[in-house]
């Protein structure tokens, strides 16, 4: 939450601040595709060969 904070007090107005907030989103989520993350894991990484159970 803090850095959605820091964007709203700096972005010029609502649409840029929302921009900027879907931008980082977007950024996370690839993040965590690329490196096979999973918040349920305690973002850990997962090996390719885990099993669930």
């Amino acid at each position: 939450m803090p850095l959605m904070y820091v964007i709203l007090e700096n972005a010029p107005d609502v649409r840029e601040a929302a921009r900027r907030i879907e931008e980082g989103q977007c950024v996370v989520n690839e993040y965590t595709r690329m490196h096979n993350l999973n918040m349920y894991d305690g973002a850990e990484l997962r090996g390719s060969t885990r099993q669930c159970g």
